[in-house]
């Protein structure tokens, strides 16, 4: 599972998965930006791999585009922080070249409080899902699917909370 998820989040750092409209005027607007919490107790993830002790993302929008930060604490203790490079969120694919199993990333808004995004790599969807925070913007779900090196989906959803 942390493997999973530590790519997942990798993924996201470099990439600043996360997208919404063309101005960061709008995505300042959107419920996702801000700090949030993994409640590990709420989560669930297919994935064999340990998982993390802690877990947080922060959302901030530069005037670029929106930067996602992350914060892991690993099974083993480690820690890992990760700073990903701001994206404007405009349901627009983004060349991504600094994960090892994507190359674009593509993220549409699905609604006020719900985004849909995709990993591709070579054209063939890797990672996808959406992110929805609840209407009273405490809490936020991040759920999906991976694809195995050999075809198969992990399934995943995990549950922050706001900080």
């Amino acid at each position: 599972m942390i493997r999973n998820r530590q790519c997942i989040v990798s993924i996201m750092a470099t990439g600043a998965i996360l997208v919404f409209a063309a101005s960061a005027a709008v995505a300042a607007a959107h419920p996702a930006i801000g700090t949030w919490q993994l409640n590990l107790a709420k989560s669930t993830d297919e994935s064999t791999d340990a998982s993390p002790k802690s877990e947080t993302f922060t959302f901030a929008d530069t005037g670029k585009g929106v930067t996602l930060t992350t914060r892991i604490v690993g099974a083993d203790g480690k820690l890992t922080v990760n700073k990903g490079n701001p994206i404007k969120w405009d349901g627009m694919a983004h060349p991504d070249t600094n994960g090892p199993d994507h190359d674009s990333i593509t993220v549409t808004p699905a609604g006020a409080q719900t985004l849909e995004w995709a990993f591709t790599k070579k054209g063939a969807s890797v990672r996808s899902g959406t992110l929805a925070v609840s209407r009273d913007g405490r809490m936020m779900t991040i759920s999906g699917a991976s694809m195995g090196a050999k075809g198969g989906k992990t399934y995943f959803n995990d549950v922050f909370e706001r900080k």
